[in-house]
């Protein structure tokens, strides 16, 4: 079945499997399945491959937490040292609480961009 890209990356910003919508794909906090345990969608491809979540999980950070903090520094609600201490707490805590959506979401661009994948790329379920 042929699904938009649009629905693809929904799917993986909501954390589900882009071929079943099968929310279950972590093995534990933050170790992706190397296959969805539902249809056998492999999640994990080569060596390196999940790195794309690295420049997403630095974007979540930015936009998500630096900004406000600049912003609020810049308007005068809070002060330079007080700035800097909630920029690096941020720059460290989030990452953490944003992994899972990112790694989720990276695995939803692949299948967006190359959504012929979706019928081909079946991984082994013994490992799910």
């Amino acid at each position: 079945m042929k699904q938009s890209r649009l629905i693809l990356l929904t799917r993986g910003f909501k954390s589900q499997c882009p071929r079943c919508c099968n929310p279950d794909l972590f093995q534990t906090h933050y170790r992706l399945r190397e296959c969805c345990p539902s249809c056998g969608l492999a999640l994990e491809q080569e060596d390196g491959w999940g790195l794309g979540a690295i420049p997403l999980n630095y974007v979540f950070t930015c936009l998500c937490w630096i900004l406000p903090v600049a912003l609020a520094y810049l308007i005068g609600w809070v002060s330079l040292t007080l700035a800097f201490i909630l920029a690096g707490l941020g720059a460290v805590l989030v990452p953490f609480l944003t992994y899972r959506r990112a790694k989720c979401l990276w695995v939803g661009i692949y299948y967006a961009v190359l959504p012929h994948e979706l019928d081909s790329n079946i991984g082994n379920k013994k490992g799910a």
